[in-house]
């Protein structure tokens, strides 16, 4: 709902609209069609993160395997910019880079975006302290980085397998720019339900698909079908919390 009315959101949080509901449960659907089971699901904490991997598994015929909530794979925290309108944002951004909007947005990176956010929110932050401050993107992918290994780590134990991990468009990035050093796929402006595709083998990584909107295409909801009186309940008992 934060997007839908170009809001900052971040770590800040808000329920998918049924739009947001009925690309997850499409996005289910085509999985389903395509024969694709995970043997462990891990979500962002964010609510409406948690709520997009509920509805897929649903859908994906899988609505009893637990989901493991880590707040690693949060998205960037915008620290006193959360909530503010987006233009805000992006105008103060390119200030600080002493450009035009237009030209700032032809060259900006998740780096150079959470870094100049870090910044100009150091300054806000003394004088209004009252929210958590921005990070920057060392601190970012520190924490993508620990959760990736404990999730690995579990994965090994459990034998192996595909692994379904929900979390949102700037942290995949920058956990893509992570596991993948070198190559220029942090900059793909991921789409919403959107498949991104990883294989791990010998310790190396292997970028299958990336933006992948195939299966959601191939689930597609119509417009008009009535969402499920369950597509907005909360996480169940049986969910693992970390």
């Amino acid at each position: 709902m934060l997007n839908a009315s170009d809001r900052v959101q971040g770590w800040s949080d808000a329920v998918l609209t049924p739009q947001g509901q009925r690309q997850a449960i499409s996005l289910g659907r085509g999985l389903a069609k395509q024969g694709i089971l995970f043997n462990a699901a891990y979500s962002s904490d964010s609510g409406r993160a948690l709520q997009t991997a509920r509805l897929l598994l649903a859908h994906n015929g899988q609505a009893q395997l637990p989901v493991r909530t880590d707040w690693r794979f949060r998205e960037f925290n915008f620290g006193s910019y959360e909530t503010l309108a987006n233009q805000t944002l992006w105008q103060d951004i390119a200030d600080q880079h002493k450009m035009s909007l237009a030209q700032w947005l032809t060259k900006v990176t998740p780096k150079d975006f959470a870094d100049t956010v870090a910044i100009l929110d150091q300054a806000r932050q003394q004088a209004r302290a009252d929210t958590w401050p921005a990070e920057n993107y060392a601190a970012i992918q520190q924490r993508l980085h620990s959760g990736m290994e404990q999730l690995i780590s579990h994965t090994r134990q459990q034998g192996g397998g595909k692994v379904l991990l929900v979390s949102h468009g700037l942290s995949i990035n920058a956990l893509l720019d992570l596991l993948l050093p070198g190559q220029t796929v942090a900059t793909t402006r991921l789409e919403n339900a959107s498949i991104t595709r990883l294989r791990l083998h010998n310790g190396q990584y292997q970028l299958l698909d990336i933006n992948d909107l195939r299966y959601l295409k191939a689930g597609q909801l119509p417009a008009d079908t009535s969402l499920p009186a369950d597509s907005i309940a909360p996480p169940t008992s049986k969910e693992a919390t970390q």
